[in-house]
């Protein structure tokens, strides 16, 4: 039997469907690139305070996480599966944003930095687990899942080229502002862009049931959340995951850092260096996927994994060097596989999902893809925690001035041996992923063997 044509999405809903990827980026590298250092350094939280905050915030995230999951699989309205559930989130997202993004410069203590980050990350994961959970009902091939997630990270890293190059485009523009401006800057940019990316997915995205699912009324249980974590191809995923996304978040949380003590540049320059960052990551972006199309999602993966565990070897020999051009040979370098192994992960569930489909007759998007993000997120809560302990104490670095030159060096180190370890673990992880292209195909025709049809 020949593969069952796909349920195409076109382009200007595809887009409509990304524009959620706008203020969702900005609670990405944003948060981690200025956030981190603003309430570290400007607020006085201090570095391993600030660090320790994260990391307890992001776990209780995990907590969170499924119960979210859940409500989106299982709570539906007359406006469809997950409408209800993004207009939810952008309200709660964007009180928080301005709360996070505009503190005041005096009396923001940890308990303001705690209550109005839980609030954010309430907002946050409804507004992601939702958006991910919709691509099994939009996207029914191997490949054009790869497009779904593709094209919300092009949006991705494009807004968060903007929101990181604000920095280096305000003082040529005639504006000097400190820290909490630069930070502020960022807050009112999601602030108007949530409300309208909002609209355009709710009014432009179809909202139908997923191929397989019989609608099953279902309970909030753990023993699901066990079983897919037990799962042989979505446990993988999470490994892959959790080491790619702990990468990324300790080069993103020690950037400025490195940038500036270890290379010695202002932020207009690093944030310039940002801005090609991105570039080269968009760019890249539709070569991993076409590779993907010609092999495997998990070779594709792996390919990204090394390239990137690879670059920060060329990291630690340029800041030997230090200076603007150094740096930005590492971060073009770098940039190059960046959005790759996310992509790929969120690309790898939405089969599982359909996998899991053709076998129960429950679509548990929401709960795998909140379960991914609990992953992410322990990640990025042990980048923190654990990143910032270890630059802290062991490197003996601390911002500001008077730290030695063991005390940087010590910096660089971690900066380049903890990212370039955990790549090569999700590299060694995706190795044996089983789910297959012919595997994917089989499951499809199973459950919907109809043929061609379109979701316009």
């Amino acid at each position: 039997m020949s593969e069952a044509p796909s349920r195409r999405l076109s382009l200007p809903r595809v887009l409509a469907f990304s524009s959620l990827s706008i203020p969702l980026a900005g609670v990405g590298l944003p948060l981690a690139v200025y956030l981190s250092p603003l309430y570290a350094k400007e607020v006085g939280l201090g570095l391993e305070l600030t660090g320790l905050l994260f990391m307890l915030l992001r776990f209780w995230d995990i907590f969170t996480d499924p119960v979210m999951g859940y409500m989106v699989d299982r709570y539906r309205s007359p406006l469809g599966r997950v409408r209800h559930w993004i207009l939810l989130s952008v309200p709660i997202l964007a009180i928080a944003t301005y709360f996070v993004y505009l503190p005041p410069r005096t009396g923001a203590g940890p308990g303001y930095f705690v209550g109005w980050m839980l609030v954010f990350y309430v907002g946050f994961t409804l507004l992601q687990t939702s958006r991910s959970a919709w691509v099994p009902a939009i996207a029914n091939t191997y490949d054009e899942r790869s497009r779904l997630f593709l094209w919300p990270e092009i949006v991705s890293t494009l807004s968060m080229l903007t929101l990181l190059a604000l920095p280096a485009l305000l003082p040529l523009l005639g504006f000097k502002l400190d820290r909490f401006g630069q930070v502020a800057v960022m807050g009112y940019v999601l602030l108007v862009s949530l409300p309208i990316a909002g609209a355009l997915a709710f009014f432009f995205v179809p909202d139908r049931p997923v191929p397989g699912d019989k609608g099953h009324a279902m309970k909030f249980e753990l023993k699901p959340i066990w079983a897919a974590v037990k799962n042989q191809l979505f446990g993988r995923l999470l490994l892959m995951e959790l080491f790619a996304g702990t990468a990324i978040a300790v080069t993103a949380s020690n950037y400025l850092f490195v940038a500036e003590y270890v290379f010695e540049l202002s932020d207009g320059q690093a944030s310039l260096i940002l801005m090609v960052f991105f570039i080269v990551a968009v760019a890249a972006m539709p070569l991993w996927l076409m590779l993907a199309r010609r092999t495997e999602k998990n070779i594709a993966f792996r390919a990204a994994t090394l390239t990137s565990a690879v670059s920060y070897i060329l990291y630690f020999i340029l800041g030997q060097t230090g200076g603007f051009w150094p740096l930005f040979i590492g971060a073009v370098v770098n940039g190059t596989a960046f959005s790759a192994p996310i992509v790929l992960t969120r690309s790898m569930t939405a089969d599982v999902v359909e996998w899991h489909t053709s076998r129960t007759g429950e679509n548990r998007a929401g709960i795998y893809y909140s379960i991914l993000t609990s992953a992410y997120k322990i990640g990025s809560s042990l980048a923190f925690g654990v990143g910032y302990l270890m630059v802290g104490q062991l490197a003996g670095f601390h911002p500001g001035p008077g730290n030695s030159p063991e005390a940087i060096n010590g910096l660089l180190i971690i900066f380049c041996l903890l990212p370039a370890g955990l790549y090569l673990c999700a590299s060694i992880a995706s190795w044996t992923y089983p789910l297959s292209r012919a595997m994917q195909q089989d499951v499809a025709r199973s459950l919907d063997p109809r043929g061609p049809q379109t979701l316009d």
